[in-house]
């Protein structure tokens, strides 16, 4: 598999065999106009994949509202706030010591 950069002209001169790379080798594609990222070309498989994953993801978010419901927003804020310092310093620590 291979990631490559290809124009919006190689795309309608070539979009058959990009196509055929990306669902048969697994090449993945980024498109640009003049340097600019405009989309992505990916194999319909690699596409369900990132599409399970995301959904998987917004489960997760939907579990943690509702076990949170009742929560003060600022106090979770804080709380997150507190976290995220921790994380940090612990991943200061780590990397001094190295």
């Amino acid at each position: 598999m291979s990631k490559k950069m290809v124009d919006t002209k190689m795309v309608r001169d070539r979009l058959g065999d990009l196509l055929d790379q990306a669902r048969y080798r697994g090449d993945e594609f980024i498109i640009h106009r003049r340097g600019r990222p405009l989309a992505a070309l990916i194999s319909y498989q690699e596409y369900e994949r990132l599409q399970e994953r995301r959904q998987a993801a917004f489960k997760v978010f939907e579990e943690i509202w509702k076990a949170n419901a009742d929560a003060d927003p600022e106090q979770v804020a804080r709380d997150v706030e507190r976290a995220v310092a921790e994380v940090r310093r612990e991943k200061r620590r780590s990397t001094q010591g190295r």
